[in-house]
């Protein structure tokens, strides 16, 4: 192939492959949707295909294993399920999910172009579509009002939670990519996460707010490992950099746009330390989580069934959804056996990382970090349907068989 024309086509690879994570964050309700995540993920393939002259290699990897054992674990939930229907279909939605994030995968493989790095690119520009839109749907004026008070906009097009975690991680990748890039200087694109962060505010999200405060001090841990000097100099920079950036991001949580949010905040941190007033929704949560954990202790190695807790809280609740907690809902519908089985991907890719320390250290950090903060966000939210988590988890396995890749060929050149 013309090198032009391969350009144009791994330009086309980015830019299909950030539709397609501003796709299944805004519009993953909508029937078409889902025909439009196949489709796109389709044209990414087809469009490998193209570069690698007809020629893609489909590798059996970890990335497979893991996720061939917890879709088929969830079929055979099916079997003494509550409601086999649920457990089917939810393997099916699965099995959809990994088709069109393998596909995604293998292109990136075989493509020499297509690093890490314009994954984290996509990842980046699509939470700024998502905050720009999101602005556009509802209006600047009802952001700040959002924001101000304790009415956070609703659940209207998208999961409000989704939109603030997606913007948090555009914000905290920006800060850290030139770190983790070989360009030196801020890319425009910073000015972006101005949006970003009143989406994020208008959100109310703790967990976005978390994830951007954790990541934000990241920055220090990535930048310091840089550093020649010893682990004496490195850990006063490090607790430096922390201390700016908590005065800062105190400074700024004083800001009238912030109030909802702060107030949110509060109420958590009142709901841990057990005095103070708590919200509602944090009760409710922290009622359904126990509901989980009693039926775990009844049927604690096979669950009820992958899918099924909703059923529980539907019967004793009247509230059909969701148990609010990745692992409460996994040890609830899969047992130990199907919690094991989904989690056992974390540790394998934090092993891989901590093993690999060494090949790059800034990217080693930035990923462990990054996958740190989707495990702790699972405390809040379920996620191992989700098709942005599942994708996200997708880009780690990525770089972790690259990071392997370059190991390798470090140790061959020695």
């Amino acid at each position: 192939m013309d090198i032009s024309l391969r350009q144009v086509a791994t330009a086309l690879i980015f830019v299909f492959t950030t539709a397609l994570f501003v796709l299944f964050i805004l519009f993953d309700t909508y029937t078409w949707g889902k025909y439009a995540f196949l489709g796109l993920s389709i044209c990414i393939f087809m469009l490998g295909c193209g570069i690698n002259n007809g020629k893609i290699g489909i590798r059996c990897t970890k990335y497979i294993t893991f996720n061939v054992l917890f879709i088929g674990f969830t079929l055979l939930s099916s079997l003494w399920a509550i409601s086999a229907s649920d457990s089917v279909v939810m393997a099916r939605t699965l099995m959809r999910i990994f088709i069109c994030a393998y596909m995604v995968y293998i292109t990136y493989l075989n493509t020499p172009e297509l690093d890490e790095m314009v994954l984290l690119r996509s990842v980046m520009w699509a939470g700024y579509i998502v905050s720009l839109y999101s602005l556009s749907f509802y209006g600047l004026d009802r952001m700040i009002v959002a924001g101000s008070s304790n009415l956070r906009i609703s659940n209207e097009f998208a999961n409000v939670n989704t939109i603030g975690l997606a913007c948090a991680l555009s914000c905290v990748i920006q800060i850290n990519f030139k770190c983790l890039s070989s360009k030196k200087h801020f890319s425009p694109s910073v000015v972006l996460m101005i949006p970003s962060v009143v989406v994020i505010a208008a959100t109310q999200s703790r967990k976005a707010l978390v994830f951007l405060t954790v990541g934000v001090l990241e920055y220090a841990f990535i930048k310091v490992q840089r550093s020649q000097k010893s682990i004496f100099i490195k850990g006063f920079k490090i607790l430096f950099g922390i201390l700016i950036l908590v005065f800062i991001f105190y400074w700024i949580l004083q800001l009238d746009i912030f109030e909802g949010i702060r107030e949110r905040m509060e109420s958590l941190l009142n709901a841990i330390f057990g005095n103070g007033q708590v919200d509602h929704s944090t009760i409710f949560r922290n009622t359904l989580k126990a509901l989980g954990i009693e039926w775990f202790l009844r049927y604690p190695f096979g669950g009820i069934g992958i899918a099924n807790p909703h059923i529980l809280a539907n019967y004793y609740y009247s509230f059909d959804a969701y148990l609010h907690d990745n692992f409460v809902e996994l040890l609830c519908g899969g047992g130990i056996i199907g919690f094991g089985i989904y989690y056992s991907m974390y540790v394998y890719l934090f092993i891989q990382l901590w093993k690999y320390r060494k090949t790059d250290k800034q990217r080693v950090t930035f990923f462990a970090m990054w996958l740190g903060l989707m495990f702790a966000m699972d405390y809040g939210m379920v996620t191992y349907y989700e098709k942005s988590n599942n994708f996200y988890l997708m880009i780690h396995f990525f770089y972790v068989f690259q990071l392997k890749k370059k190991a390798a060929l470090e140790k061959g050149n020695i």
